[in-house]
Order: C-alpha cells, then sequence, then structure tokens
C-alpha cells in the first residue's frame, strides 16, 4: 500500500475544499434581469429591497404552481439611497443534494453580487440558507405573498 505524504494530502484536501467551493456556488446572474418585474418593495426609511422575477416566474405561483428548475428571485438591497448589493436566489435540479438534509433549501442556493453584478465572495449564501430553511412552507421563500398578490 502506498502512503500519502503530507504535502500530498494538503494537494488533495485543496482540490477537494475548491470542488466542493464550486459545486455549492452555482448561482448566476440571471442575463434576462432586464426583464423581471419588480413585486415587492421592503424599503425602509432609506435602505431597503425590491424583489425582482421573471414574469413566468409569477405567473407560475399566482397559479399554485411549485417554481421550476431554472427559477431565478433577486433582491436589490439598498442603504442610503444607493444600490449596495443584489442577492439572487436560485432553483437548481436536486441542488438541495450538494447539502445535507439538515442544512437543506428545498432546491435553492444563494449568491451576493456587487452592483456591477460581478460575485462577491464573501459567506452570505451560508446565512441566507440557515434564514431561508424557516420558509419551507412557502418554498423556502419570504416573498412567496408578494408573488401571488403581485398586480401588473
Amino acid at each position: 500500500m502506498t502512503r500519502m505524504t503530507p504535502f500530498a494530502a494538503l494537494i488533495c484536501l485543496v482540490a477537494f475544499a475548491t470542488s466542493a467551493i464550486a459545486q455549492t456556488n452555482r448561482v448566476t446572474f440571471p442575463t434576462d434581469f432586464a426583464e423581471m418585474k419588480m413585486y415587492g418593495d421592503y424599503r425602509r426609511g432609506t435602505g431597503g429591497e425590491l424583489a425582482y422575477a421573471l414574469p413566468e416566474t409569477i405567473e407560475t405561483a399566482k397559479a399554485g404552481n411549485p417554481l421550476p428548475p431554472g427559477t431565478r428571485i433577486v433582491l436589490e438591497i439598498y442603504s442610503n439611497d444607493a444600490l449596495t448589493d443584489y442577492f439572487v436566489m436560485e432553483k437548481g435540479e436536486q441542488w438541495g443534494l450538494d447539502f445535507p438534509e439538515e442544512q437543506r433549501t428545498g432546491d435553492w442556493h444563494f449568491q451576493q453580487f456587487e452592483p456591477n453584478m460581478q460575485v462577491r465572495r464573501t459567506d452570505i449564501a451560508d446565512r441566507c440558507m440557515s434564514c431561508h430553511q424557516g420558509a419551507a412552507r412557502n418554498d423556502f421563500m419570504f416573498s412567496h405573498d408578494r408573488l401571488l398578490s403581485y398586480l401588473p
């Protein structure tokens, strides 16, 4: 039996960690963001969030159907009346399997983006997941009621 040197073990660990990060960071900024409709306004003073979804996402929710893989929800985040971030939750086919069962948020993944729509490398996605776990009855969405009540 061949023994692995400490350096080889470190390389394997880094490769595994890198693949795990890549596997769980699947969310991309929607190229069709300009087509999305603002369906939720959560502004408070000079800050808050605006929630966006595609018209077909809104129609699917209003029809009482589950949101399918490929669905994206975008939050614009404001502070002092300035756009500071985007948060995107995206649903993928069996993406929940990337996480232990007690950490899953259905098949949703989360990612923070800078105002220029580039990925912001922070650990916010873990906090999003842990918070959204409490919204399981609404497909892990806090804005589900706003989707249902949206009027064009």
